[in-house]
């Protein structure tokens, strides 16, 4: 039952936005894109979402017809990496913003979007962009490696690009190096940075302690 309840945790809508409350309540799914593919799969409906069989992974979710003016923030939910289909469609005032919108939705490869929304990356990132009749919108489907044949995203030598989501990479460090622009060699000094961390924060604290007894009057 909490495992449940932990699950349900997502978004309550206020004035366009999600909050951190509940994920999947309120609303049976009416996308008939969602509850076919749910179907497709073998998978379990639960409200709006749909989730992978005997898992508590979610697999596909209806975000239609909810008043949306920008995309919700789903990175910090575990429970996602196994997201393959979103539909935000019916959501008029819906608007991108390329810095954040689906990042790290590795799994994503069927987006549907409202007519005025486009496909993040557009061509560069999907492999096939159509129109949709019923309900009018776009659908984005399967994501590119935009990684692959990209020379100008991580451009340091000891760097590589990392795909993270549509139209969204990381330029991560090669096996053996670390740091700024990944220009040191050997392991991460962890023994030495937390010895460092640890001092540090003893120090600070005997400092503010002495210095706000100062302020404590005495009867």
């Amino acid at each position: 039952m909490i495992k449940l309840i932990l699950i349900s945790s997502f978004f309550v809508f206020i004035n366009g936005d999600f909050e951190t409350e509940s994920l999947c309540v309120d609303h049976n799914a009416t996308s008939k894109s969602i509850i076919n593919y749910c179907i497709s799969q073998n998978g379990s409906l639960k409200f709006r979402c749909c989730f992978l069989s005997n898992s508590s992974n979610i697999l596909a979710i209806d975000l239609t017809e909810m008043k949306l003016n920008k995309v919700p923030d789903l990175k910090e939910f575990t429970d996602l990496t196994n997201l393959t289909m979103v539909d935000l469609r019916l959501n008029p005032q819906l608007e991108s913003s390329t810095q954040d919108d689906f990042f790290g939705m590795l799994s994503l490869d069927y987006l549907y979007l409202p007519e005025q929304y486009p496909c993040p990356g557009e061509k560069h990132v999907w492999q096939s962009i159509n129109q949709t009749i019923d309900p009018k919108g776009i659908l984005c489907m399967y994501q590119k490696d935009v990684c692959i044949n990209s020379t100008n995203f991580c451009v340091e030598p000891n760097s590589y690009c990392a795909t993270n989501g549509p139209n969204h990479f990381l330029c991560l460090c090669k096996t053996g190096y670390y740091g700024y622009k990944c220009l040191r060699h050997g392991q991460f000094p962890m023994g030495k940075f937390f010895g460092i961390s640890i001092t540090t924060t003893i120090i600070l604290s005997i400092f503010f302690f002495w210095t706000q007894r100062r302020h404590v009057k005495k009867d």
